[in-house]
C-alpha cells in the first residue's frame, strides 16, 4: 500500500487492494483497479518507437550554435533545459529538431505545456500511450499521477514541455521525474535559476534570414528573389515574420520587394510595424 497522496491532484493508491483514491484530499472517489494497472511503474516497458514528436521543421536554417550547446549539455548530463526567447523566435522548431534527432530516447514525449491543464493532460496522454487500457480504467487524476510514477522510475526519456508560461507549473514535474531528460521551450526569461539550464535563443543572422526566405520561393531566379534582403532587414530576421511573408510572397506571385512595399503602405494589414 502506497502512502497518502500528497502532491497537487495526487492520487493515492492501495496496491494490495487495487483501489485509487482521487479529489483534492485524495477521499470521496474509490475506483476499484483491475491487477495490471497497480504493477509497479519500473515494471512497466515503454512500448518501443514510442514518441508523439511533431513532424521534423520542414523550414529551418542555422541554429547550429543552439543545436550544438543543447547537444553538449545533454551529453554533460544536465537534465532540465530551457530555450528562452521571444514569440515567433523559433523556439518550439528548435525544440523539435533536437528533439527528433534523439533517436535513443525512449519515449521522446511533447507537451503543449501553456497551462497546468495542459501540461495534465499530456502527462495524461503519456501514461495511455505507455499503458492503453489505462484510458478506460481510472480518471484523468490519476492518469497524471501514474505517468509521472512511470517517468520517475525509468531512464532514457525526454520530455518536451513546449511554451510554458509560468515556471512554476513545472517545478512539481521536474522535482518528482529527475531520471530523464526535460527540454522546455518559454517566453519567460527569469524564474528559472536552480531549475534549468538556460539556452537564450535570439533572431536569425541576416544571413539565415535570406537563406529561410529564399527556400520558400518557387526557384531561385534572380527576379524571383528581388527585394529578399531588405525585406529581411525589415523584419528583425524573425523567424515566423519572414515565413508568413514567403508564405503571402508565394501566393500573390509577387517579389519580396513588392511585399516590402505593401509593408510600407499597409503595415498593419501585412503584419509589419505601424
Amino acid at each position: 500500500m502506497t502512502g497518502p497522496a500528497d502532491g497537487r491532484r495526487s492520487v493515492a493508491v492501495q496496491r494490495d487492494e487495487g483501489i485509487v483514491s482521487t479529489g483534492d484530499n485524495a477521499v470521496n472517489k474509490l475506483v476499484r483497479l483491475p491487477e495490471r494497472a497497480v504493477r509497479p511503474a519500473a515494471e512497466v516497458e515503454c512500448p518501443v518507437g514510442l514518441s508523439n514528436l511533431p513532424a521534423r521543421p520542414a523550414l529551418f536554417v542555422g541554429r547550429a550554435g543552439a543545436l550544438a550547446r543543447l547537444d553538449l549539455a545533454c551529453a554533460g548530463g544536465v537534465a532540465v533545459q530551457a530555450v528562452l526567447g521571444r514569440g515567433g523566435i523559433g523556439k518550439s522548431a528548435l525544440a523539435a529538431r533536437w528533439a527528433a534527432a534523439r533517436t535513443d530516447c525512449r519515449p521522446a514525449w511533447w507537451i503543449t505545456a501553456g497551462t497546468r491543464a495542459g501540461i495534465d493532460a499530456g502527462l495524461a496522454g503519456l501514461a495511455i500511450a505507455v499503458e492503453p487500457f489505462l484510458a478506460t480504467t481510472i480518471p484523468a487524476e490519476a492518469l497524471r499521477e501514474r505517468a509521472i510514477e512511470w517517468l520517475a522510475a525509468h531512464v532514457g526519456w525526454l520530455l518536451v514541455l513546449d511554451n510554458v508560461n509560468d515556471p512554476g507549473d513545472v517545478r512539481e514535474l521536474l522535482a518528482r521525474a529527475p531520471t530523464g531528460q526535460f527540454l522546455i521551450t518559454s517566453r519567460q526569461a527569469t524564474g528559472w535559476q536552480g531549475t534549468a539550464a538556460p539556452v537564450p535563443l535570439g533572431v536569425l543572422t541576416e544571413e539565415e534570414a535570406v537563406t529561410l526566405l529564399r527556400s520558400m520561393l518557387p526557384g531561385i531566379r534572380p527576379v524571383a528573389a528581388d527585394g529578399a534582403v531588405e525585406l529581411c532587414r525589415e523584419l528583425g530576421c524573425l523567424p515566423l515574420a519572414i515565413e508568413q511573408a514567403g508564405l503571402y510572397i508565394v501566393e500573390a506571385a509577387i517579389t519580396p520587394r513588392a511585399y516590402l512595399d505593401l509593408l510600407a503602405r499597409y503595415p498593419a494589414a501585412m503584419g509589419g510595424p505601424a
